[in-house]
């Protein structure tokens, strides 16, 4: 072994169609009581809402075990993002990395997708099959909160948040009739247009949007030839639409029914070293989604959280053999599904516990056909998951929180059914209104995906769980700057991988131990005319199995915003990205050997003037400096882009 270094085409009117329907909403603020008759003035407790499972709160003292990161509208829209990966990249301990299949692909503290939940308005999202996500595929239009959960997370949750949580929450409905519209441009013909709004109508009310996309790709700075190249098959088309209804009998019960769409086609760009280049096109590549749920309150501070979903993804993978695209070699169908429910109650038990309860089921269904003619292939199986959590307030300053959950999987065919006993133990001390520390310790589970079960050529029914253990030191101080800090230790065990088998199969096994230790820091400071943000993480990811670096992960990863605003309505801001070198273990040698992927930095530009609180326009500088620079080998970014946009509020 290597030593290796230690430290469809959519139809553009669509766009216009905006979703309506919807019920307004009253969310009832919960009561806090009262512990620390000395303390100045109660803050009020977090608005319950449909959409969150478990409710965090931005004062210290409502702050949950593990570090929380909640990125609110303004600030999301001061980032004038086109899809989800453009605004996690910009979270503490986040790195968004750009490979293979067109993919954007998420680690939370060094821990990839297929180990991390991602939730839109509390309903998973990930695919079923390969057990992970894009985050192309989601908007960012529309987008009211970004919650990411790192570190010991809540029982509650569920299985499968080995290495975080992402809950995407979208927008609800306002007081007022609301309206906006938006659109952009920019180079490779790269266009946007969208609508937003929300109206109410006694207790009936409804918040919808629309989003269409398009490009003919993007262009990178070639260190080859030092121009400037456009990247093959890099054109895209999507199209996003979503509603959500509410009615609401009381101002203690909210009932919720919200459906969703995502319609795309796009083109893949072909690996231009290391890996194997793929000349793909995805003519579909969609995902659609219906749930109905709500809260209600079970007498006085109690309250009963309840949904029901599914979720569908169909799409459609053309594989060509040549570079030009005219050779066809396969047309492969993926018609999957998710459906199942939970139910999650919270009720006070005495004068100073507070009981939290869950159930969770899941049913996931993969139908799949390789190439046109062949047979589909059919797969399913279920999870269960069963949780409880106290909170003991032991004085106005201290609290105790524990918690246990059982997760279950009903594996399809082959094997033995899986069952994970996950606890939570943790200690809070908030000696003031704006400073809190917490201790914490879980261990987390992660089931294998279908494909690593089932694949007709590398699939594994006996495969275990992955399982790991996560201790975190946090600390949050919200003064005259806000600073929050933690300190985290990570170990993982049987960690699956594939292996090639004498004979030169491929078949997936739990081998792999690993570790992840390391801190993040962050601070913060807004004044009338300046507001920054400085996020460090540091990391020690290893894989100790075969005694190397895990693979494209920066041990030292900083990124910035910075914003001036020298006039009413004016905003200029610079976005930066900095990651240390990683290292890419590549399996296509032999033997196979350790890769360095090169420090990088990017630094993204953007003005905005807003004028009456009404109508704004920006313009966007991205990849400033026009680096070239990859977090996956043979798949450059983006180089340096130019976009403007509008903005229109109508109602507000």
């Amino acid at each position: 072994m290597t030593p290796s270094p230690r430290s469809n085409p959519l139809s553009g009117l669509a766009v216009l169609g905006l979703l309506g329907l919807a019920l307004v909403l009253a969310p009832a603020l919960a009561q806090v009581k009262a512990e620390d008759d000395k303390a100045k003035a109660e803050q009020d407790k977090p608005v319950r809402i449909t959409e969150e499972i478990q409710v965090v709160g931005k004062a210290p003292k409502d702050v949950p075990l593990a570090t929380v990161t909640t990125v609110v509208a303004a600030d999301i829209g001061k980032l004038k993002p086109r899809d989800l990966s453009d605004v996690v990249k910009y979270v503490p301990g986040a790195l968004v990395t750009f490979g293979d299949k067109d993919t954007y692909s998420l680690k939370l503290r060094g821990i990839g997708s297929n180990r991390i939940a991602l939730l839109v308005d509390g309903v998973p999202v990930y695919e079923p099959y390969f057990s992970t996500f894009d985050l192309k595929t989601v908007s960012a239009g529309g987008i009211d909160t970004l919650q990411v959960t790192k570190g010991p997370s809540s029982v509650l949750y569920g299985p499968n948040t080995l290495g975080g949580l992402v809950n995407v929450i979208t927008r609800r409905p306002s007081d007022r009739p609301y309206l906006s519209l938006t659109g952009s441009t920019g180079d490779k013909a790269t266009f946007g247009a969208g609508a937003d709004g929300s109206c109410s109508w006694r207790r009936f009310s409804l918040a919808a949007s629309a989003l269409y996309q398009s490009s003919d790709g993007f262009a990178f700075p070639d260190p080859a030839s030092g121009d400037r190249t456009s990247r093959a098959n890099g054109d895209f088309e999507r199209l996003n639409l979503s509603g959500k209804l509410y009615y609401t009998p009381s101002d203690r019960t909210e009932i919720m029914v919200s459906a969703a769409t995502y319609r795309s086609a796009y083109g893949m760009p072909p690996a231009l070293s290391v890996q194997r280049a793929r000349y793909w096109r995805f003519p579909k590549w969609d995902r659609s989604s219906l749930s109905a749920g709500g809260f209600t309150s079970l007498g006085g501070d109690a309250v009963l959280r309840f949904r029901g979903f599914y979720v569908n993804y169909y799409n459609k993978l053309d594989w060509f053999n040549d570079p030009a695209m005219t050779v066809i070699n396969s047309v492969s169908v993926y018609d999957n599904s998710s459906y199942g429910g939970f139910a999650l109650a919270e009720t006070p038990v005495g004068g100073r516990n507070t009981l939290k309860a869950s159930l969770l089921y899941q049913r996931d269904i993969v139908r799949q056909q390789d190439n046109v003619g062949l047979p589909w292939e059919h797969y399913n199986q279920g999870t269960v998951s069963a949780g409880v959590e106290d909170e003991l307030r032991l004085s106005g300053m201290w609290k105790v929180i524990g918690g246990l959950s059982l997760d279950y999987i009903d594996k399809f065919r082959g094997g033995e059914n899986n069952t994970s006993v996950n606890p939570l133990i943790g200690v809070k001390l908030t000696p003031s209104e704006a400073l809190d520390f917490h201790v914490s310790f879980a261990r987390k589970s992660r089931f294998p995906s279908m494909r690593a079960l089932y694949s007709s050529s590398s699939g594994n029914p006996d495969l275990l769980a992955e399982s790991g253990t996560s201790l975190e030191f946090a600390a949050t101080w919200s003064g005259p700057v806000y600073l929050t800090g933690t300190v985290f230790l990570n170990r993982f065990r049987d960690f699956i991988d594939t292996v090639v088998l004498p004979g030169g199969i491929r078949q997936y096994l739990n081998i792999g131990r690993a570790h992840i230790h390391g801190f993040e820091v962050q601070a913060q400071k807004k004044l009338g005319w300046l507001e920054a943000t400085v996020n460090y993480t540091f990391l020690d990811p290893r894989n100790d199995t075969d005694d190397r670096p895990l693979d494209a992960q920066s041990k030292s990863n900083l990124n910035f915003d910075v914003s001036v605003l020298p006039a009413k309505g004016l905003r200029a801001g610079v976005y930066g990205l900095m990651g240390s070198r990683s290292w890419w273990w590549n399996t296509r040698t032999s033997p196979a050997s350790l890769l360095t992927i090169p420090a990088y930095f990017n630094l993204d530009g953007i003005v905005s003037f807003e004028l009456r609180d009404r109508y704004q326009v920006f313009v966007k500088l991205g990849n400033v400096f026009d680096r070239y620079f990859y977090t996956e080998p043979g798949f450059p970014w983006r180089g340096r882009y130019f976009e403007v946009g509008l903005r229109l509020d109508l109602l507000k």
